[in-house]
């Protein structure tokens, strides 16, 4: 548990037009090159191999051109996993 308040746990809130909030995952860079560093796994060529998604992708979610989708976040997850890296060291999930 790294202290951060968990918004999955939360569940949706009733906006001010009644429909529920919509929340979306986001890449703590700064955290995932972090990671990929300790991992030796500094370079897109090397990384994205390791994540099972194309290299155009690590960049694309890295520069905030596209946000992180369900095969980015498990392949980050996969990858990083020898460095006991859970979700919430990752990424964050905001509400949009």
């Amino acid at each position: 548990m790294t202290g951060r308040p968990n918004p999955l746990a939360m569940g949706a809130r009733a906006g001010a037009d009644g429909r529920g909030s919509r929340y979306t995952v986001v890449l703590r860079v700064a955290e995932f090159q972090r990671a990929a560093r300790r991992s030796a796994l500094s370079s897109d060529y090397v990384l994205a191999p390791a994540m099972g998604v194309h290299r155009s992708t690590v960049s694309r979610v890295l520069t905030g051109e596209i946000r992180p989708g369900a095969a980015f976040i498990a392949g980050a997850l996969v990858a990083f996993a020898p460095l006991a890296v859970q979700f919430e060291d990752l990424f964050e999930v905001v509400e949009e």
